[in-house]
């Protein structure tokens, strides 16, 4: 019966609650990935995590370069400024 109850709700008490109890990963003690839980050598596993770091890294500023062109073109559009590389218009007047 109990076996029962833990297959049913097991799952569910564990989502509800984060998982903490959980110990099935074989990261390290500080919770950290190791290149033996990787199933690396040292030296592959550097050179993943260094990868790992400059995808982050590039994600992240492609992010913010998106958010800043995001705002440009928001308050351009509120404030009809002129494009800043576009040619200046000639204004002629008209008799």
């Amino acid at each position: 019966m109990a076996f029962l109850m833990n297959q049913m709700l097991g799952d569910k008490l564990k989502s509800f609650t984060g998982g903490k109890g959980e110990d099935n990963s074989k990261a390290g003690a500080d919770g950290k990935e190791t290149a033996k839980s990787k199933g690396m050598s040292r030296q592959e596993f550097e050179e993943y995590q260094s990868t790992c770091g400059t995808i982050m890294r590039d994600k992240d500023f492609a992010t913010k370069k998106a958010e800043r062109a995001n705002l440009t073109v928001a308050l351009r559009d509120k404030y009809r400024l002129p494009e800043p590389h576009s040619p200046p218009k000639k204004k002629t007047v008209q008799v």
